[in-house]
């Protein structure tokens, strides 16, 4: 690299020449120097060019007193020297680099750092314009104030009159821009007084107000500030400077700045500018304010500075009952019966919201119902309580007056075909069995559970019904079959749908379905009644029932059921008994056929034995009639008028007259019309088959002078 060469400067006959153009080229940069310096501290640079993207900031200083003053003639300090003037342009890069990168931060000058540093924003700022020797004082109405005295303490002007050059009485303009605090305010001046002892300046309503001027803000006299309204406030007022405080303590350990011991504006507490806490606060409220932690949730409950304990005091029970209306708004409710049942306290159960229009005494079954009394036993009630209040006021629970409280409205159903043990559906046992029941229900009817007296003089059984091994109790015929029996009061007192046996002991009933309306049908299906012998009853069950009832089973009622209906078809009785012999014996007795009860009625061996009749497939003669001929030989049957064919007893019990022709006359019987009748013009069959074929057929069992008894009669 080339370096620059001086030599010109020692050379006579250059160095005029040197000496003009190094003159040109200080006085050109000097001049640009000039013009940029003036350039950038002119009010148009500032407020269009430079902070433009602080839009706010700008209108703020354009509706103050100040905006016909130059930004510099605040912004830069007095009298100035060149260096100074420099240096503060170079910081003013930084700056400049935040704005073109859009990096800067909203809002600017956010915790009004530039009008708490004596650095920035010194008292002869101001003063070199404002001579307070000669300055006439023009305070608010009501306000007294001693510039003087400030000053010698060392505050400057911008201390308080922070808004003086950027008055912010619009609405801001940029997204996310907030509007900063104004020390002209009475929060502000209680950074330094106070009414506290060690106070920087006294707080009393006479040091800055005169005698005539109103204390009491316009919100106190607003209806309903006290004593709700100023409750709210106050709980709003000590959230605020807890969190100001809070921040402040953390931008003061992050700062390695200048910082001002000043507390911030934010960390004032509004009430306390007219009441001191200790002295206005607590004596009226004759407690601590607000409740410290020990008060609201004491370790002991006798504890005399816990809220149980001062709640029952007569001293402080109407502070308590003044402020928190329990009598109107429930207020202790929606804590020990509302937030703290909701889980939020320890050991407290979840699940239930106080109704605050509702009155605890009002809503507390329902919660007892959902939750048990676990939780209100556990932490403030004993028994006794609930028990004493019960006896005195004499209130059922709602829950005891629902139909389905005593007994449940469901039977108990066979499942898949197969019965099924009885379940509870009480309410009443519902209940007892969900968490914290059992003790819900010893508050009044005693401990025990359900061995208690209360329960043993109504259930008279163990409840639950006991278990052997891995037995229900339902299927221990020799216990709840016992019992069943012995006093079936003490069954159908829980259990009092009609058909509690049947629903679990039959298959397919219920109590829409009655057991004793289809069990014919499902002894016939199963072809006799075995299942119902084998586990629970006895034959004479069957007829004892049948007989007091004088009910005939619906087979019986058959139009066949005693003789056939047809020449084909056998009668009813004797296809049933061919196929299912045993159920005949429940009514009508062991024996068969042979019983008691069938001999009354056939007389005769049934079936008939083989003899009885011709050999099966021969054709009936006078030979080979069988012992049902020598009966009628030796008892011949007498044919009344106009009644052909009749059959003698005991036969005429089962048979007709057109069986003995199916097999007499089987030739030529059709069994459309009788073989033969004692009566002309009446359709006869044999009187076509003779004519036909003959006579000779017939006096195989009949005499030639047979014919005439008939023929002879029917002539005349």
């Amino acid at each position: 690299m080339r370096r620059i060469s001086l030599a010109g400067f020692k050379d006579p006959a250059r160095r005029p020449r040197y000496v003009i153009w190094t003159g040109t080229a200080v006085l050109v940069l000097a001049a640009a120097l000039i013009v940029t310096l003036g350039v950038t501290s002119s009010r148009w640079f500032c407020a269009g060019a430079c902070h433009k993207v602080q839009d706010d900031t700008i209108i703020a200083y354009s509706h103050s007193s100040h905006d016909k003053i130059s930004c510099m003639a605040c912004h830069m300090p007095v009298n100035s020297d060149p260096v100074t003037f420099m240096l503060h342009k170079v910081k003013a890069l930084g700056e400049l680099y935040m704005t073109a990168t859009n990096k800067y931060e909203l809002p600017l000058n956010a915790e009004d750092e530039v009008a708490l540093s004596k650095t920035e924003m010194g008292e002869e700022r101001c003063t070199q314009c404002h001579d307070m020797k000669n300055r006439k004082v023009t305070p608010r109405a009501g306000i007294v104030i001693n510039h003087e005295v400030h000053s010698k303490a060392g505050y400057q002007c911008t201390v308080c009159h922070n808004r003086i050059g950027h008055k912010e009485d619009f609405t801001l303009t940029l997204p996310g821009n907030e509007k900063h605090a104004d020390f002209m305010k009475m929060d502000a001046c209680f950074r330094c007084h106070g009414l506290q002892p060690g106070a920087k300046a006294p707080g009393q309503c006479n040091a800055c107000h005169p005698k005539d001027f109103k204390l009491k803000p316009e919100f106190h006299l607003q209806a309903g500030f006290y004593p709700e309204g100023h409750a709210k406030l106050a709980k709003e007022d000590i959230k605020r400077v807890e969190e100001a405080k809070a921040e402040a303590e953390a931008a003061k350990g992050e700062s390695s700045g200048e910082t001002s011991e000043i507390l911030p504006m934010q960390a004032v507490s509004n009430c306390q500018t007219c009441h001191v806490k200790a002295t206005f606060c607590d004596k009226c409220h004759g407690m601590e304010m607000p409740h410290p932690e020990s008060f609201k949730d004491p370790k002991d409950a006798n504890d005399p500075n816990g809220h149980p304990a001062m709640s029952k005091a007569e001293a402080t029970a109407a502070k308590c009952e003044f402020c928190h209306h329990q009598s109107k708004t429930w207020f202790c409710d929606n804590c020990h019966h509302g937030s703290n049942e909701g889980g939020t306290g320890k050991g407290q159960v979840a699940g239930w919201k106080f109704d605050q229009k509702v009155p605890w005494q009002q809503q507390h079954a329902a919660a007892v119902t959902q939750n048990g009394v676990d939780g209100c036993l556990g932490k403030c009630h004993d028994t006794k309580f609930c028990a004493d209040c019960h006896n005195k006021l004499k209130p059922v629970p709602t829950s005891h007056k629902d139909p389905s409280w005593l007994h449940g409205p469901d039977p108990v159903v066979s499942k898949d075909g197969k019965p099924q043990t009885a379940k509870p559906s009480a309410k009443h046992v519902a209940a007892f069995s969900k968490p914290g029941g059992q003790s819900a229900c010893a508050v009044c009817h005693g401990d025990g559970g359900t061995k208690a007296a209360f329960c043993k003089g109504c259930h008279k059984l163990d409840m639950p019904h006991p278990a052997e091994g891995s037995t229900p109790y339902a299927s221990q015929p020799g216990v709840h079959a016992t019992a069943g029996k012995r006093d079936s009061g003490v069954c159908s007192n829980c259990h009092q749908f009609r058909e509690i046996c049947s629903n679990c002991h039959h298959a397919g009933s219920s109590d829409a379905n009655p057991w004793l309306g289809q069990h014919g049908k499902s002894v016939n299906a199963a072809g006799n009644a075995s299942g119902c012998l084998a586990k629970c009853h006895k034959k004479n069950d069957c007829v004892q029932c049948h007989t007091s009832r004088k009910v005939v089973p619906a087979s019986h009622g058959a139009r066949d059921w005693l003789h056939r209906a047809s020449l084909t078809a056998q009668a009813g009785h004797s296809s049933l008994f061919k196929k299912s012999p045993e159920p005949c014996t429940y009514c009508h007795g062991d024996g068969g056929a042979k019983a008691d009860f069938c001999m009354r009625c056939h007389k005769l061996e049934m079936p008939h034995p083989p003899g009885f009749g011709p050999p099966e497939g021969a054709q009936p003669s006078k030979e080979n009639g069988g012992e049902h001929m020598k009966g009628f030989q030796a008892n011949p049957p007498k044919w009344p008028r106009g009644q052909y064919g009749a059959v003698q007893p005991p036969c005429s019990s089962c048979h007709v007259s057109t069986f003995c022709d199916s097999c007499h006359h089987k030739d030529g019987f059709k069994g459309k019309a009788p073989w033969g009748v004692p009566k002309v013009g009446v359709a006869q069959e044999h009187p076509v088959q003779v004519r036909a074929k003959g006579s000779a057929a017939c006096m195989t069992c009949h005499e030639e002078t047979y014919c005439s008894h008939c023929h002879v009669r029917a002539s005349r």
